[in-house]
């Protein structure tokens, strides 16, 4: 077998290290929040001989309602459910949708493809239960930030593979990383994926994807000073290449800034954005 890619930065070289790191993204999470929803519900679902938990947050519109799939980031390797929540409870309250958080399950304990098929799986577990959910099956969307961000993307890759797979409304990418065999995060990425070949795969490395004509509706928000700004530059550029339409805003004056991102506080500039992209995405009123 290849050799594992390398983890280079000592900050993920450890499993204190990485353990740390997990109680670091779980504290970044507001204590109160500032968004009340009509209902926040967590359950656990079936999937592929697996299961894994969900959290529901229903802003209380009339039902079939659209719903937003949230993948959390934090490298692969950590985010929950928690460390996430403000930004989805953001999401649905703003957004004018139910947003379903997805708990997948986190590198290194479970390398690629588990969080993808995690992903993938969770849309069809919507689908098939959406009459019980109050939303409707023909308006589901996929979104998430940084490593989520890329879950996100290879998913909708995999939907668009896939004849059997329903098409996604829209797909929504905060602070994207999209090359798996990059030069950015490797430290990030040896966790996750076991070799440069599964790194580079379809579903590894979206950006690299050359037929990208089927995706869905694409609106990518990033950094104007973070290290994946030139892939998702380019794939905002393929994406238009290939006939999809694509929204793109660069949020002028920071890099990578997730932390922002899950405090929801001060610099609001690109959760606005990523609001306005959820109801123009299901044409909700503005």
């Amino acid at each position: 077998a290849t050799a594992k890619l390398a983890a280079q930065d000592a900050w993920l070289s450890t499993p204190e290290s990485i353990q740390a790191f997990r109680e670091q993204v779980e504290s970044l999470n507001p204590q109160t929040s500032s968004f009340q929803l009509a209902s926040i519900t967590d359950r656990s679902i079936q999937l592929d001989g697996r299961s894994i938990k969900i959290r529901i947050y229903d802003p209380g519109g009339t039902a079939p309602q659209p719903v937003l799939i949230y993948v959390h980031g934090a490298c692969w390797v950590a985010g929950s459910l928690d460390s996430h929540d403000e930004v989805s409870r953001f999401l649905a309250h703003e957004g004018h949708a139910v947003v379903v958080a997805t708990d997948y399950r986190l590198a290194p304990e479970h390398p690629y493809p588990a969080a993808h098929d995690d992903v993938f799986e969770t849309i069809g577990w919507v689908r098939a239960h959406a009459d019980e959910l109050g939303v409707d099956r023909n308006r589901v969307a996929l979104a998430g930030e940084s490593a989520g961000a890329h879950l996100a993307a290879a998913t909708a890759v995999r939907v668009m593979d896939e004849a059997a797979a329903e098409p996604l409304a829209f797909l929504l990418l905060v602070y994207a990383a999209l090359d798996g065999s990059g030069s950015s995060w490797t430290e990030c990425k040896g966790h996750y994926f076991a070799s440069p070949e599964e790194a580079r795969s379809r579903y590894g490395s979206p950006l690299w994807v050359d037929d990208l004509a089927g995706m869905p509706p694409t609106f990518n928000i990033y950094g104007e000073y973070e290290s994946p700004r030139a892939e998702q530059e380019l794939f905002v550029r393929k994406l238009r290449e290939d006939g999809v339409a694509v929204r793109a805003y660069m949020n002028e004056g920071v890099g990578h800034d997730v932390q922002t991102w899950l405090s929801v506080t001060g610099e609001r500039r690109a959760h606005k954005v990523a609001a306005g992209y959820v109801r123009e995405g299901f044409g909700s009123a503005p």
